[in-house]
């Protein structure tokens, strides 16, 4: 359209600029002014969302010269506009009346929306209120698969405010899953800004991976890098707490700065989450170890605390009551109380949670595969390596234990061992690890295998001690089978061992992954096969971690786990140790304190001569009884659970029907279909991919609208709307409750003006034909639809068929309707009765029979 200075006109897609006038054309742009927001924009002048202001009949203006409301009568075929009371002016005389767009005054005057975006704003305010769903839609934004245990956890201890709370179900259960959900509850109802998670130095990677694939919230790692940031951007001394909102810090960068702990105390902290809680140690009159005390004031001071541990209460009741003390202070002043509770049999407070496995039930078990190659010439080999260690005189403690690491590296593989120069100065011992390298029966056994594994499309995580090991492995099996080989190692970036895993679990991908010790933390390979245990690191705690990243809810097969038993020597020992401890049988991640001792005891008897007749070799097996009947006693303690009573509602098999019943069904079908007709309404490009299962959407220079709350411009997404689609591939998004893109256009349809009106017709013959108002009301997440008959009464089965998904009516024109010298009056009538009820957030007139 040619666009000349004093023509007015609309933003069709921002109506709350209200009524424009063009005051200069400027080439292929036009300068508008909007008298109601006292805005003036340049825009291009073939811009389809600008649209001429046209007066109608009936509709409701201002006369500019006495700045009354008038009706319009008639608009004249010389362009004259004669009112309601007689006069006729020019349409320059006049002003459209927007009533800040008020939506009875937009429906008088006939400025109505498409039923597509008034159908899109309905299916907004339902989607809305589904994403609460029985207060359970807050929960359901992550990218997991949901568990009823989790869920239950979740709600129960978001019930109380503040929230806080001790998850303590046993390992693999998904006690970070739990948290997590808490948090984004939390972080999603406004219940919650400023957040701390604390965790093992080892672990916050990890923490900030999940929290950013599977819950879209971003936060920060503050380490030495990040404080030096800080202090270089904004001052010595600058409290870091004010400047990142979300942060994941690792407990040994608290225990060393104690002036961080500080600082989160003056920040204020709404939520603390802190994982392996049961590291935060307190004897009774003492101050505690570094780690409580750089934890205790910031759990004092904070609102919402969540503290993670696998321990249980029956198996350390004095570090169950200092968590539980650090959560409520007042509740737990005296320890002896609490002992005298666990005897009365009163229940815990409500603020626990520790779900066991005989719990949730149907967990496939665990397997022990040993690997018997008696008759391999390499053990043989190895075995004289190990003893001729084990000969050597050893004075000083530190030279001892130097000689106990080396005969682990030694059992570990030869390879190792060849690794490092400083175990390598004596010509024998060269000789003896090139011998015991050449012939590793373990080798051979691997190459042989790796084909039939490749072939059967099986995953197989090998678990090595050491880096060198984990390249002579990878150069070996590329050397003689070909085969591609996956690497999951400390020296890599976190974003390079994202990629491998990722890889790794492609159908197409590498069938084997080797990783070093740092795959055994956090990480998550339930979709493999198997696992081998090419060595036994020496304390059981690792190993139990190696054999967790299979074993986890959700695995459906049991978990299969190969481990390499050598004939006789030392490493026959230590598989015979593991295999009575059950570790290969049966989790043992709680009996941390009785396995505390197993290291210490397989290095006694290392560092001896023969064990047939060492001295050491007898106080070490002595150690091994003892520590097997500790370990067998907590074991039995805890599967006993003598407190699992005192716990309040726990879960129990039985809930789980109804806890997953009040997941709706239609929520991601309706989230899809919500943010594709917001990206049709708005100009976003999208396109379907895989059958409707995945989808690329843009926000670019295309789209109707500049940005979107939480997005910039020149924002691109390949994502899914399905839960499963997403667990099952995290390379691409889950556009779910808390995805920004999700987020920002439901942001923006709250705000926006877009589908506030419309016109429908529902009717099924001209006989009959009556008019009403149909009202759409909005109190927190919950809406109300209600349909008024012409006489002001509320009808039930004209709300139901208005309201029904697709919404089905036939296109009206507004001119036809709003023409009619009745309409103004009967708007204003009806309109009486439907603010009786409130102030609506939608209105539609309609034609019903």
């Amino acid at each position: 359209m040619n666009w000349n200075p004093g023509d007015r006109l609309t933003h069709r897609l921002n109506r709350d600029l209200g009524t424009g006038i063009v005051v200069d054309v400027d080439g292929r742009f036009v300068v508008v002014q909007f008298p109601k927001g006292d805005e003036t924009l340049r825009l291009a002048a073939d811009s389809k969302a600008l649209v001429p202001l046209l007066f109608r009949a009936g509709q409701a203006v201002r006369d500019l010269d006495s700045g009354k409301r008038v009706v319009v009568d008639e608009v004249l075929d010389t362009g004259q506009i004669r009112l309601r009371d007689g006069r006729e002016l020019s349409p320059g005389d006049l002003w459209p009346d927007d009533g800040d767009n008020n939506l009875l005054v937009r429906l008088t005057n006939g400025d109505v929306d498409a039923q597509e975006a008034f159908a899109l704003r309905l299916d907004t305010l339902r989607l809305g209120s589904l994403r609460e769903a029985d207060g359970m839609g807050s929960f359901l934004g992550g990218r997991i698969q949901l568990f009823p245990h989790q869920l239950h956890a979740a709600q129960r201890a978001t019930r109380a405010d503040p929230v806080r709370w001790l998850l303590a179900d046993e390992v693999g259960l998904g006690k970070t899953v739990e948290s997590c959900l808490i948090l984004n509850h939390l972080l999603r109802t406004g219940r919650a800004d400023r957040t701390l998670v604390v965790a093992p130095e080892t672990l916050t990677v990890q923490w900030l991976g999940e929290l950013w694939r599977k819950y879209h919230q971003v936060f920060v790692l503050l380490d030495k890098k990040r404080l030096q940031d800080v202090e270089r951007d904004h001052g010595k001394g600058f409290n870091p707490f004010d400047v990142h909102r979300r942060i994941v810090v690792s407990q040994e960068q608290l225990e060393s700065k104690p002036q961080l702990s500080q600082q989160a105390v003056e920040a204020g902290i709404d939520l603390l989450v802190v994982d392996e809680a049961h590291h935060l140690r307190r004897r009774p009159g003492h101050p505690g170890s570094r780690a409580y005390r750089a934890i205790a004031p910031i759990a004092a001071a904070g609102r919402h605390l969540l503290l993670l541990t696998a321990v249980p209460l029956e198996d350390d009741v004095h570090g169950f009551y200092r968590l539980l003390q650090l959560l409520h202070p007042a509740e737990f002043e005296d320890e002896a109380d609490f002992e005298a509770r666990l005897s009365d049999g009163r229940g815990l407070p409500a603020c626990t949670s520790a779900t066991r496995r005989a719990d949730i039930g149907g967990l496939p078990p665990r397997v022990g595969m040993p690997i018997d190659l008696a008759e391999a010439e390499g053990w043989s080999a190895q075995e004289e390596l190990v003893e001729w260690l084990r000969a050597r005189p050893e004075k000083s403690a530190a030279a001892k234990k130097r000689k106990a690491q080396t005969i682990r590296r030694a059992l570990a593989s030869p390879s190792s061992l060849a690794a490092r120069a400083a175990d390598m100065k004596d010509a024998e011992l060269r000789e003896l690890t090139a011998a015991a390298q050449a012939v590793d029966p373990r080798v051979e056994w691997l190459l042989e295998k790796a084909a039939t594994w490749q072939h059967a499309k099986e995953k197989t995580l090998v678990f090595v001690a050491e880096r060198s090991t984990l390249e002579a492995l990878r150069e070996a099996l590329n050397r003689s089978t070909g085969l591609r080989v996956g690497m999951f190692h400390e020296d890599m970036s976190a974003k390079r061992r994202d990629i491998e895993v990722a890889q790794f679990r492609l159908s197409a991908g590498p069938s084997l992954l080797i990783s070093t010790e740092c795959g055994g933390e956090g990480r998550n390979f339930e979709f493999c096969t198997r696992m081998l245990l090419y060595d036994l690191p020496w304390n059981p705690i690792v190993v139990e971690q190696r054999i967790g990243r299979l074993d986890r809810i959700g695995r459906k097969t049991p978990v299969e786990i190969m481990y390499f038993r050598p004939p006789n020597g030392l490493g026959a020992t230590v598989a015979q140790l593991y295999e009575r401890l059950g570790i290969f049988e049966r989790p043992l991640s709680s009996l941390e304190t009785e396995l505390r001792g197993v290291q210490e005891a397989i290095e006694v008897v290392a560092i001896g001569s023969a064990m047939t007749s060492s001295a050491s070799a007898t106080a070490g097996a002595e150690l091994f009884e003892d520590i097997l009947a500790q370990t067998e006693e907590a074991y039995d303690r805890v599967q006993q659970a003598a407190y699992a009573h005192l716990h309040r509602e726990p879960y129990r098999p039985d809930m789980a029907a109804e806890i997953l019943a009040r997941v709706p069904p239609e929520l991601e079908e309706l989230t899809r279909d919500v943010v594709l007709a917001a990206c049709r309404e708005l100009g976003l490009f999208f396109e379907e991919h895989d059958g409707g299962r995945r989808h690329w959407i843009e926000l670019d220079a295309r789209a109707r609208v500049e940005s979107l709350p939480g997005l910039g411009s020149n924002a691109s997404f390949l994502g899914t709307f399905f839960r499963e689609k997403a667990v099952e591939d995290e390379t691409i998004d889950y556009f779910a409750s808390g995805h920004p893109l999700v987020e920002g256009l439901l942001a923006h349809l709250d705000e926006a003006a877009l589908g506030r009106v419309a016109l429908l017709d529902i009717s099924e013959a001209a006989a009959g034909r009556r008019l009403g108002l149909l009202a759409l009301y909005k109190q927190g997440a919950e809406f109300e639809a209600v349909a008024f008959d012409g006489k002001g009464r509320e009808r039930p089965d004209w709300t139901e068929r208005l309201t029904e998904r697709p919404l089905k009516s036939r296109r009206v024109r507004a001119d036809a309707w709003v023409s009619q010298k009745a309409w103004p009056n009967l708007i204003d009538s009806l309109g009486q009765d439907v603010e009786k009820r409130g102030e609506p957030v939608a209105l539609a007139a309609f034609r019903a029979d």
